[in-house]
Parts: structure tokens; C-alpha cells; sequence
């Protein structure tokens, strides 16, 4: 790769940042940007200090094991309650 394609020696690219560069108020600033969202600094401040434990909560409800079982028992009204 050229260093024009590649951006000046010595850069980072969006392919080269890992997740342990990022920091919480990066991650939390982008969000916010993406969301077209503008909180108070305190907001902010709030959801950064608060943003681990919340991403740990998500990531906790990831369960790969259970693919393809379904979400829910399902409840089939006209069952019980004939027209």
C-alpha cells in the first residue's frame, strides 16, 4: 500500500485501531454522535462513568449456545378462547 492510500507514515488507520485503543469516552462520544443526541457535559459525564457497566450487562446476554431455541414460549390466544 502506497502512503498516499495508506495515510501519512506513521498513522492509524480505522483497519489498524484495536478495541483496547478506544477509550470509553470515545466509544460513548461516537454514540451519541450517531444517535444525533447532545446531553449535558454532566449527562455525558453520567454515561461515560456508567458505560462499562452497562456494555458488561449486554455483552452477559450474548448466549451463542442458544442460536436456534426459540426466544420465548409462545402464546396462541385463539387456543383457549374460541370465537
Amino acid at each position: 500500500m502506497t502512503e498516499s492510500a495508506a495515510g501519512p507514515a506513521g498513522s492509524t488507520t480505522a483497519e489498524q485501531i484495536t478495541a483496547e485503543q478506544i477509550t470509553t469516552e470515545q466509544i460513548v462520544t461516537g454514540l451519541l454522535a450517531a444517535a444525533q443526541l447532545t446531553p449535558s457535559a454532566e449527562e455525558k459525564a453520567q454515561m461515560i462513568k456508567d458505560f462499562p457497566k452497562v456494555r458488561a450487562g449486554a455483552d452477559a446476554l450474548y448466549l451463542p449456545e442458544l442460536e436456534f431455541v426459540e426466544p420465548a414460549t409462545r402464546f396462541d390466544p385463539a387456543r383457549y378462547y374460541t370465537a
